[in-house]
């Protein structure tokens, strides 16, 4: 199931947790766009989703402490590295 809402959409949404350093995000590209299909703990998790839930054009995208500090320093985050 997809959903896009308009910018000037009534919804909200917040981020309530980051993804920890070493997750793993599966991603597939969609148009322009870039879908996250899952979020796994590690390496090995995310290789046994895919294998689970195989999606032919997805690629893995390790969360990495540079990562993590670039969204604060940007200001995408409001935690301190």
């Amino acid at each position: 199931v997809t959903q896009t809402y308009p910018v000037d959409s009534e919804l909200r949404f917040e981020i309530v947790e980051r993804p920890t350093v070493g997750s793993v995000r599966v991603l597939q590209p969609v148009g322009e766009n870039i879908e996250l299909l899952h979020l796994a703990e590690s390496r090995e998790a995310a290789d046994l989703w895919l294998a689970k839930n195989p999606h032919r054009r997805a690629r893995l995208e390790e969360v990495t402490a540079d990562g993590v500090c670039a969204d604060v320093v940007e200001g995408r985050a409001a935690a301190r590295c």
